[in-house]
């Protein structure tokens, strides 16, 4: 793996120069040039406030309940403690792209959700959903704007800048974190590895499990958004839908999107899970999430 372009930390240090090679030896050395990493409580940031902020997110008040839950998840979020670093990256990140950083924030919160619900059947720690899922889009933060925020189809080759960002959080992770990033870093590299394999960056089917539920809250969010490439954002109901297929094709942990459905049904909490037929929400018109524009053939005069 590589990357096209120079990729330099928040302070300006080179990490990876165009063209290098990016593996375990890479890495290491990227971790191991941090040097001694300042941790700050998040408590006291203006990070914290925003996070609090996102409880209030109308758009997630059927799954963002009983009060005594998001409280138990706030508790979780004022003990954590962060590379200064890294919290001017988050910084850095709200100035350039407001619709990123709270939309980690909220992929955080949610993952935390699922997690307290796992905790015991499949050994989730809420305090590592919230770590991991906070940092899953880090790499955006390096990509054109004009790319993250257009609104045709993007080309085949703004595609596959988009498709480094996972790379890149990978390594900007490795250097604020430095011996300690194994812990974080699997959640920007894997978030858009599917089980079926048809992910990427690496195609593969094991994926680490808090980077799987991360891709699934990440797909929810962006659906339910409003974004610049589509009228209107899903409806949570058509959201839910497009996951359950995707769970069906075997690219998502079918449980995990049962759970988000019991969510949905919040005045119906204790009642038999029953799926009903798809489609009784559409996608929204003029959506082109996930679309790729057409490949253009230029008539040149004379050949």
């Amino acid at each position: 793996m590589h990357l096209e372009k120079n990729l330099y930390s928040i302070d300006k240090k080179l990490l990876v120069q165009a063209g290098t090679i990016i593996n375990i030896r890479t890495l290491k050395n990227i971790a191991g040039s941090s040097g001694k990493i300042r941790y700050v409580p998040i408590k006291n940031t203006p990070i914290f406030t925003d996070w609090i902020h996102t409880f209030k997110d109308k758009r997630y008040s059927d799954i963002l309940y009983p009060h005594e839950i998001n409280l138990k998840i706030i508790s979780y979020i004022r003990r954590i403690k962060m590379p200064d670093k890294i919290l001017t990256e988050l910084a850095y990140m709200k100035e350039v792209s407001p619709y990123t950083y709270n939309h980690s924030l909220t992929i955080a919160v949610l993952a935390a959700k699922i997690a307290l619900d796992h905790s015991l059947k499949n050994k989730y720690a809420p305090d590592m959903a919230l770590r991991m899922s906070l940092f899953h889009d880090l790499g955006k933060s390096r990509i054109p704007l004009s790319i993250l925020n257009k609104r045709s189809p993007i080309t085949i080759d703004e595609r596959r800048i988009i498709k480094t960002h996972p790379l890149i959080g990978y390594v900007l992770l490795h250097y604020y974190f430095g011996k300690d990033c194994k812990a974080v870093a699997f959640s920007s590299f894997q978030h858009h590895e599917r089980l079926d394999g048809s992910g990427y960056p690496l195609g593969i089917k094991r994926l680490n499990k808090y980077s799987h539920l991360i891709g699934i809250v990440d797909t929810l969010d962006a659906l339910i958004s409003e974004r610049p490439y589509r009228k209107s954002p899903f409806s949570l109901r058509a959201a839910i839908d497009l996951l359950l297929d995707e769970s069906e094709k075997g690219r998502f942990h079918k449980g995990l999107i049962h759970t988000l459905i019991r969510y949905a049904r919040k005045k119906r909490p204790g009642s038999k899970l029953v799926i009903a037929e798809r489609g009784r929400d559409k996608e929204p018109a003029g959506n082109s999430y996930g679309k790729t524009a057409p490949l253009t053939t230029r008539k040149i005069s004379g050949k």
